[in-house]
């Protein structure tokens, strides 16, 4: 761990423990994350059933949520003969039975890294294969023995997209979100806001975008990237379609809000000052009525969606002192941020995600009151700590997203109540 305050531009992460959680930080599950937001497709998961079973299991869990998403997913298992003998066959009969039983308009075809390791040429299969199927194929690679995160097969995923992509023209006053990977993309505030102002929202890609629609990207003026996932896939469209794009990673202060939105506005030419101004004092006003009971509170900040320092800033202006806060990496836009931050007069240790075995140790020496991200609840529980995610606001960029996360702190996960109660209990029978 290093404070905030030695990071520089030259920092470098290293890792604390040789052992990675592979879980979310898997690139095989970022795209099985991500795809069935795509409609009238599937995807084709090719690999051992150890990793097949975990991404089915994410989206069936998903499925008893608010918002459950399509499960779009086949699996191909792929045994020990077919790592040593080749898989090419097996491959391509699977391809062509989801395209005759389920007739997709786009078929994706998904490694993992037991076919990267091994070499086999699945963009050579797949060139066989298309004359004999009428699915749209899109491989994704996901060799995550390169990588740390699920970063490389979500942008991956996203630049398949672009094949999808035909020469249009240009509507004037029209966008594309790029990043949205969740459900209601056009029904979120910036979509709202700017549809107000005369803008047309052609596309939120991939929030149940349908191949059609994709297709038809080109055609708009100006790609607003949320994401930083996406900005790959925006800098393709500029070089292949000349798309002029907008890098925007999603803020959570209202100050840094407003500044996305007016960034947004200067350079669509349109006045949105009045909005902003409402929905700012509204978020504010919100802000203060949660901060009350968290007031004084230390927290360790996990893995979340958009830009990790100023969603710690976030929760200072709540009330509460920040003692560790995790990261992947640290991105060119994060030092504004970072020291932004700083200037706040706190300056919190700084650590890599993923070290799994250092949990309870770093639990039991810095002994926060909240755990804000994806932690393991019962041992949270076990130390006292309250869990509290900010996953449901990724669905909510603007002033709309500030306020569902002010309200998100104070409003217990289900489960936590019984596992405090329990290590509660436990501690006051242990004199008994």
């Amino acid at each position: 761990m290093i404070r905030l305050s030695r990071i520089t531009e030259d920092t470098i992460l290293s890792h604390n423990s040789h052992a990675i959680y592979p879980g979310a930080h898997c690139a095989f599950f970022g795209v099985a994350g991500m795809v069935p937001l795509i409609k009238d497709s599937y995807a084709l998961m090719v690999g051992p059933t150890v990793c097949l079973y975990n991404a089915k299991l994410m989206i069936n869990l998903r499925s008893l949520t608010s918002e459950p998403r399509p499960d779009n997913l086949l699996l191909l298992p792929i045994s020990q003969e077919d790592v040593i003998f080749g898989a090419r066959e097996k491959v391509r009969q699977g391809i062509i039975e989801a395209d005759r039983q389920y007739h997709p308009k786009v078929l994706f075809v998904v490694t993992t890294c037991v076919q990267e390791i091994i070499g086999e040429d699945f963009d050579l299969f797949v060139e066989e294969v298309r004359p004999e199927v009428d699915a749209t194929l899109l491989v994704v690679h996901t060799d995550n023995f390169t990588c740390e995160d699920a970063s490389p097969g979500i942008e991956r995923t996203y630049l398949a997209l672009s094949e999808l992509m035909q020469p249009q023209n240009v509507v004037p006053g029209s966008v594309n979100f790029l990043g949205l990977r969740a459900p209601g993309g056009r029904k979120t505030e910036p979509a709202r806001l700017l549809e107000k102002n005369g803008i047309k929202i052609n596309n939120v890609i991939p929030s149940y975008s349908t191949p059609e629609d994709i297709s038809r990207a080109p055609e708009s003026s100006l790609n607003i990237v949320l994401e930083h996932f996406a900005l790959p896939l925006a800098q393709k469209m500029a070089r292949q379609f000349a798309t002029p794009y907008l890098f925007c990673e999603r803020p959570y202060t209202p100050d840094a809000i407003e500044a996305w939105y007016c960034q947004i506005a200067d350079k669509l030419g349109i006045d949105i000052d009045r909005d902003i101004r409402r929905l700012k004092e509204e978020t504010k006003a919100c802000m203060k009525e949660w901060a009350a009971t968290l007031e004084g509170s230390t927290f360790i900040l996990g893995m979340q969606q958009g830009r990790t320092f100023d969603i710690a800033q976030f929760l200072v202006q709540m009330g509460m002192t920040p003692l560790l806060i995790y990261v992947n990496r640290i991105h060119s836009h994060d030092y504004e941020d970072i020291a932004s931050l700083l200037s706040c007069g706190v300056d919190p240790f700084v650590m890599k995600s993923g070290d799994a075995l250092r949990s309870d140790e770093i639990l039991n020496e810095l002994k926060p009151d909240y755990f804000i991200g994806h932690g393991d609840r019962r041992t949270l529980a076990s130390f006292g700590v309250k869990s509290r995610s900010l996953i449901r606001v990724y669905d909510f960029p603007g002033f709309e997203g500030a306020q569902q996360a002010a309200q998100l702190l104070e409003m217990p996960l289900t489960g936590d109540g019984v596992l405090n109660y329990k290590e509660q209990y436990i501690a006051s029978s242990k004199g008994v």
